[in-house]
């Protein structure tokens, strides 16, 4: 019976090591491009573009993210650069665009903030939003 034991402890010890040591790099699994330093400053200089500001397990997030990648596919949106960011880690993006959760969809155009949504899944919502960069 303790072989069993410390097979389970050993088999669940496994699995929370490679849950809380996966990489971070993109942790919440969607797959819009991933913010990263630099290309928030190319996004800057053209002026108009996305943040989403997302966490890891957010369920708004996780229907959220789905439609902007399908709204991508629309040639309207061609030239439009779209980040994602984890909200939880990426303090400093929250504090300068006012975010104050996760599911947050941050626009600008001309390098101006033209609005700050959070939690919206329908698909003409977030449309409307996006238009908003162009």
């Amino acid at each position: 019976m303790l072989s069993t034991s410390l097979k389970t402890f050993a088999l669940a010890a496994t699995f929370a090591v490679a849950l809380f040591t996966a990489p971070q790099a993109n942790a919440t699994n969607f797959v819009l491009p991933a913010y990263s330093a630099a290309q928030l400053v190319e996004a800057e200089q053209q002026g108009s573009f996305v943040l989403v500001a997302t966490k890891p397990g957010c369920p708004v997030c996780a229907k959220q993210v789905p439609v902007i990648e399908a709204l991508l596919k629309d040639p309207a949106f061609s030239d439009l650069k779209v980040l994602q960011y984890n909200q939880v880690t990426e303090k400093a993006l929250n504090n300068r665009y006012g975010v104050t959760g996760q599911s947050t969809i941050i626009v600008v155009n001309k390098g101006e903030l033209v609005s700050l949504t959070r939690g919206l899944t329908d698909e003409q919502a977030i449309k409307a939003e996006m238009l908003k960069a162009l």
